[in-house]
Order: C-alpha cells, then structure tokens, then sequence
C-alpha cells in the first residue's frame, strides 16, 4: 500500500492531478475497456492488466475513503458491483476472484493524490516461476477483449 500511495504522490507533484482522475478520463477518451457505468462508478478492465479479466471500479468523484461515500453512491456501488459480478459469472461460468478494496489510511485530511476503487481479480491463472522471479505478470487476454466479452454477456433477466 505504501508504494501505491508514494507513487500516486509522486505523479500528483509531478502533474498537479491524482492518477486515478487521468485514468478515469483515458477510459472515457478510450471507451474500449469499460465494462459498465453509473452515475457515479465506471467499471473498467484497466489498461496493461496483470491478469485475465481483471476489473476495477473506480468512483467518478474525486475520494481517498472508501468509508466517506454518500447514500446514493453506496446505491450506485451495490448497482454497479452486482452488474460487473453477474457478468463475471455469466462470461466465465461463475470463476472464484479476488476483491480488494484500496482505500487511504486512515487520517483526518482527504488525499488529493490518491483515489479509492475496488479491484476484482479472477482466479483464472496461477502466478509461477517468470512472474516470481521478475515481478512481470503475463496476462494471455487484452482487457479490451475481456471488456468486450464483459460487455457483451447475455444477463438473465
């Protein structure tokens, strides 16, 4: 979490903005590994994943706490999860994943570099010797291909 934060931190003194904002808008800009979208969350396959159909879910707001969101965010996120977890299930016969939610330390300041969202990962490959001993991840599905057989699955109704 630390190397998150320094790293968020140092593009913010760099750029004057918080990452997670630039890649809010690159995902707009890009529309090609959005997943599906609220008023206040977008779900994306984020660009270079490390894993297959991995997904985030990113509020459209500016927040650092996770613990800070509103009423109608809290009903946008449960709207939001559901709809990227039926799809999940559905485009890859129901696979076990990971959920992370990255959300700043606890303090009494709002962070301005840094951007909580939740992570979803897939259980869809097995970390092994290359990605151990060189800290690079090969990912065999594009998320913009993951995106689009998201986007693409056949919801019950």
């Amino acid at each position: 979490m630390s190397e998150e934060l320094k790293g968020a931190m140092h593009y913010f003194e760099f750029r004057g903005r918080c990452p997670f904002c630039d890649m809010l808008q690159q995902e707009f800009q890009d529309d090609e590994r959005i997943i599906a979208e609220n008023k206040s969350f977008l779900a994306f396959c984020p660009f270079v994943s490390s894993f297959p159909f991995e997904m985030c879910i990113l509020p459209r707001a500016h927040g650092s706490d996770f613990a800070l969101i509103g009423a109608e965010a809290i009903k946008d996120l449960g709207r939001i999860l559901k709809e990227v977890l039926l799809r999940l299930r559905v485009t890859l016969s129901d696979p076990s994943y990971n959920f992370i939610v990255h959300t700043a330390p606890i303090e009494t300041r709002e962070r301005e570099e840094y951007h909580w969202r939740i992570e979803l990962i897939p259980k869809l490959t097995k970390v092994a010797g290359f990605e151990w001993g060189t800290g690079f991840y090969i990912n065999p599905t594009p998320p913009e291909l993951a995106a689009k057989a998201l986007r693409e699955a056949a919801l019950p109704v």
